[in-house]
Formats: C-alpha cells, structure tokens, sequence
C-alpha cells in the first residue's frame, strides 16, 4: 500500500498517469494507501514548530475541558486555519487533489482538519472506524465508492517506539466488517495490520471505512499528526464533532484562500 512520487512529478506538479493510475488502483483495493515525501520537509517543519507552540504547551487539563478525548492520554484538536496552515501547499496539496479527484470527485470538499496527539505513555487506541455505515445493507456499503478520505500528515519522524496508526488493509469493503470489528475490539490482534512508520513529509491516506487505530506511544516524546479530511461535497460528519468544529477558519482566513481552492471550503467559514 506504499507508493513514491518521484523527484520530477514533484518538481512538475503533476503526476504521471502510471502513478496516478497505480495509486488510484492501490488505494481502492487496500482503503490506505502511504505516499513518501507527500510534503516539503521545510513546510512541515515550519507547521511542527507552529503546532508546538500553539498547541502542545496547553496542559493536559485544558486539553481535556476543550477538545475531545480519543483515547488514554490521546486528544483531537481542530486546527485554527491561519499561518502556517493556512498555506495551500499543505491544505491543497496539488498532487494529493489530483488523487482526490480522481478517488472522490473535481469538486470534493475539505471537510475536517485537526491534530491528533498521543502523549508519552499512551495505551493502544480502542480500534475503530471513522464513521459509522451510511446504510444498513452491508452489500451498498461495500459497493460504494469513497465518500471521504482522512490525510494523516505526522508532524515528527515516526519510530516504531513511538507508535504509528495499525490500518487492517481491505476492511473498507469487506461484507464481515462489523464482525471483524468486534472482533478486533473483544480481542485486538495486529497480525494482519499495517503499521506505517514514517519520516516528516512522509503521508498515509484511509478510506473513511476502514478499520484503524492508534498504536500506543512508548517513547519519551509526545506524537503529533495532523488529519484532513477531503469528502464529496453531499457528506457532513455528524458523529465525530459533537463537541468541537470539524473545520475552523474564519471569515477574514477564508478570504486569503487562492479562488481556485474556495471550493475546498464549501459549507464552511
């Protein structure tokens, strides 16, 4: 589930139809798909030491009265979109949207962008779906095409001490995932996940239905990933923002976004 950019899509901002058709096929057959070097090391390094100092000094005390708890010692944020990421290289990654438009739609939205952060010592997050099914009949759900997408961009090199995301490729098709599910939270077995490691500029992406969850963080320092989340314009996520926005920009933030990406904020602001 691992594809490269190589140096000359990069530097031509456009990806070839060979690795735009191979991460396409790659993505739908395994629900995630690990893209090396999906961002300027310079961007994320800038946007790390920005989240840091916005967010990481906040106490665990305040983290917990104003953003929500997914996990031990694990919270969500939803990012202020202003500088640093208010930049469109790391919002409107060109070579990413020109996956999404593909897997999704031209006009697919930005529908969630927020920071997850697993303090030293955190457990094993419970394993999950994103999103409950849109349907009851397991055999629609299976058939659809993504309805959204979740890019996790980590803000510092991952090691193996410090935990990754455990994603059980496939599962966002499988006619048994509800059961498999269960099972998995009953009795967590990771034989059959992948576990990403990965470097700063290093991105995965999963389909909204797949099963996932956070590996337990052994190591002295704290893990920050950003999420965003691309989706077709229809899909709003009721279940997962009950007590913070989904999306946060302002009107003011709204007007610097480029007017080709506007589209991205559909809804929003």
């Amino acid at each position: 589930m691992e594809i490269n950019f190589s140096q000359q899509e990069t530097a031509d901002v456009k990806l070839a139809e060979g690795t735009l058709a191979d991460s396409v096929s790659l993505f739908r057959e395994c629900g995630a798909l690990l893209i090396r070097d999906a961002f300027p090391k310079e961007l994320l390094a800038g946007v790390a030491q920005a989240f840091a100092q916005k967010y990481l000094s906040l106490s665990k005390k305040e983290l917990k009265k104003r953003d929500a708890i997914v996990g031990d010692r694990r919270y969500m944020v939803t990012i202020d979109i202003k500088k640093p990421f208010n930049d469109p290289a790391l919002y409107a990654n060109p070579l990413l949207l020109e996956l999404f438009h593909s897997l999704l739609t031209v006009h697919c939205r930005l529908a969630s962008f927020g920071a997850v952060v697993a303090w030293p010592d955190a457990e094993d997050q419970a394993i999950h779906l994103d999103h409950p099914p849109l349907f009851e009949n397991a055999s629609i759900c299976d058939a659809m095409s993504p309805y959204a997408i979740t890019v996790v961009v980590p803000l510092v090199d991952m090691t193996e001490e410090m935990g990754t995301t455990a994603i059980w490729p496939g599962t966002h098709r499988n006619p048994d995932r509800l059961q498999t599910l269960r099972r998995l939270m009953e009795r967590p077995n990771y034989d059959g996940a992948e576990k990403p490691i990965t470097n700063l500029g290093d991105a995965y992406l999963m389909d909204y239905r797949v099963i996932h969850g956070g590996l337990a963080n052994r190591s002295e320092n704290v893990r920050p990933i950003l999420y965003m989340v691309y989706s077709r314009p229809w899909f709003r996520d009721g279940f997962n923002f009950s007590s913070q926005p989904s999306l946060q920009i302002s009107k003011k933030q709204l007007k610097k976004v480029p007017e080709i990406h506007q589209g991205l904020f559909r809804g929003n602001g």
